[in-house]
C-alpha cells in the first residue's frame, strides 16, 4: 500500500454532501482511533481517492 502524506492545506473550503449513516459511523470510529477530527479524517481519504481514483474509459462518460 502506498503512503499517505500528511499536509496542512492554505485555502479551506466548506461544502456538505449526504451520505449514508454508517460510513458517518465508521468515520466517527476512525476519527476517535486516531484522535483526528472527522474533518481531518475525510480530508485525508478524499485526498488519498484524489490519487487513486480512475475512470473506465468503457463507462460511457457517465
Amino acid at each position: 500500500m502506498e503512503e499517505l502524506k500528511i499536509s496542512k492545506r492554505t485555502e479551506p473550503a466548506m461544502f456538505t454532501i449526504r451520505v449514508d449513516k454508517s460510513l458517518v459511523d465508521f468515520y466517527d470510529h476512525l476519527a476517535q482511533q486516531t484522535n483526528r477530527s472527522r474533518n481531518e479524517v475525510i480530508s485525508m481519504a478524499l485526498e488519498f481517492a484524489r490519487e487513486h481514483i480512475r475512470i473506465d474509459e468503457n463507462d460511457g462518460g457517465k
